[in-house]
């Protein structure tokens, strides 16, 4: 269940503008803004600006870097009253039917689709009262700069807005079209920093599948997720697990959760409180926010998330140890008297594959002639072995701690985990026989309660 968060930091929610900076937005004056290249910060500073007249449209025009960060800020802005409806264009057809109907009030795109539009008389700079350019240091060294002095140009006297988080690298931009600009910082990166953390890479759209993934993992008691606004900042703890329903944000003193997540790339202030709060941070970020990120940390090691293709390994192994525990049992003569016919048509490698991917589909497909025993009665009833994990009472864990891990990480079928024994020091899992070297190796990397597993076979 997630949990209230007290305590905390302010500035996330209201963006550190002074009165000349706000003083800027309100009048049309332009704007310099340094801070984190995240599309959070961007709508926090352009939902100050004062509400348009129904004559401006759209009220502002947003360029990105590229249509992927056109999607996020979008979605972002989306979410903002004084913003909404913000459309990302992505196609120039759409987006020109779209922006002739007049119902976009933020219109977030790429400096060349801009131009296109701008070319077509869809799209009228002049008449737009704010311009916000979006990290145009990755537009000018992607080979945009002359696109940018054209779409600037063509816009006249209009505000702009610009966000970066190298200013250095816009001296002679911001001269030109953005000439005596206050500047404003959001976020200043700690000159050296002391934060360790660990970070994912990971495309917007599969952040919250991203959020589990960690969740599953590291299986903490506590845990604070930091979504940045206008989303959420909560906690989080199992069902039952007696934890208070309040974890103070911020405080200095004793960490009061086991794992903070960030589902965006924080600023340094607030990265530093999430290190204050748990005893471990993971970051998910894009690839192009990872530079950004190294300047914030003085240890950043990589996070590994379950792919796609490592539950297909798993599942590939689970499906080996089981074929190979039947091999061992014997008494195939009725499956082979089935499959024999087979034989003379195909390659008999092929037929067996056929077999395993029916197993695999359906386990409950399966050709079995001969009288069945308990030793024949499947994984579940077949004879059992004991896990040993290097963790018990004295570290916290629980029994479904134990499950967890070996549901989602191992990918040990639910009903195959016999008893749980949890000692002081060390615990005890039942589990098939055939199975037991696959869960001591499924294990390895795994984690519970954000310490790493030690696993081992008990032998009687």
């Amino acid at each position: 269940m997630f949990l209230t968060i007290e305590g905390a930091v302010d500035w996330v929610f209201e963006p550190p503008l002074d009165a000349s900076h706000r003083a800027a937005l309100t009048s049309g004056n332009h704007l310099v803004c340094v801070g984190p290249p995240a599309a959070w910060t961007v709508a926090s500073v352009l939902s100050r600006l004062p509400p348009a007249s129904a004559l401006d449209t759209p009220p502002v025009v947003v360029l990105a870097p590229d249509t992927a960060d056109a999607a996020d800020l979008a979605a972002v802005c989306s979410t903002i009253s004084s913003l909404a409806p913000a459309l990302a264009v992505t196609g120039i057809a759409r987006a020109e039917r779209l922006l002739l109907a007049g119902i976009a009030r933020t219109v977030v795109l790429a400096p060349s689709d801009a131009l296109d539009l701008v070319r077509r008389a869809v799209l009228k700079l002049p008449s737009t009262p704010t311009i916000a350019l979006v990290w145009p240091e990755v537009m000018l060294a992607a080979g945009e700069g002359g696109t940018l002095d054209t779409l600037l140009a063509e816009a006249g006297a209009v505000q702009r807005v610009v966000f970066t988080a190298t200013p250095d690298d816009l001296t002679d931009l911001v001269e030109r079209h953005a000439r005596r600009a206050p500047v404003a910082i959001l976020s200043r990166p700690a000159a050296a920093p002391t934060v360790s953390i660990r970070y994912a890479c990971i495309d917007t759209p599969r952040r919250s599948a991203a959020v589990r993934a960690v969740l599953d993992q590291w299986n903490p008691a506590t845990a604070v997720l930091w979504d940045p606004p206008p989303y959420r900042l909560a906690g989080f703890a199992p069902q039952g697990s007696g934890d208070p329903t309040v974890l103070p944000f911020g405080e200095t003193g004793e960490r009061t959760a086991d794992l903070a997540i960030a589902t965006d790339l924080p600023s340094a202030e607030v990265l530093v409180a999430l290190a204050a709060q748990a005893r471990d941070v993971v970051v998910l970020v894009r690839s192009s926010q990872q530079p950004y990120l190294q300047r914030l940390a003085a240890t950043l090691r990589p996070q590994r998330l379950p792919s796609e293709a490592d539950r297909a390994r798993n599942q590939a192994r689970v499906l080996r140890d089981r074929l190979r525990a039947r091999l061992d049992r014997g008494n195939l003569t009725g499956a082979l008297s089935a499959l024999d016919p087979l034989f003379d048509l195909f390659d008999p490698a092929l037929v067996a594959a056929a077999a395993a991917a029916e197993l695999t589909a359906d386990p409950a497909v399966g050709i079995e002639t001969a009288p069945s025993t308990p030793a024949a009665a499947g994984p579940a009833a077949a004879s059992r072995i004991r896990v040993r994990l290097d963790q018990g009472r004295r570290d916290g864990l629980r029994p479904g701690d134990v499950m967890g891990v070996l549901l989602n990480h191992v990918g040990v079928a639910k009903d195959h985990v016999g008893r749980i024994d949890i000692r002081d020091g060390f615990t005890l899992v039942e589990v098939p026989a055939h199975e037991a070297e696959t869960v001591v190796r499924g294990l390895a990397g795994a984690s519970i309660r954000g310490r790493r597993v030690s696993a081992r076979v008990e032998r009687r």
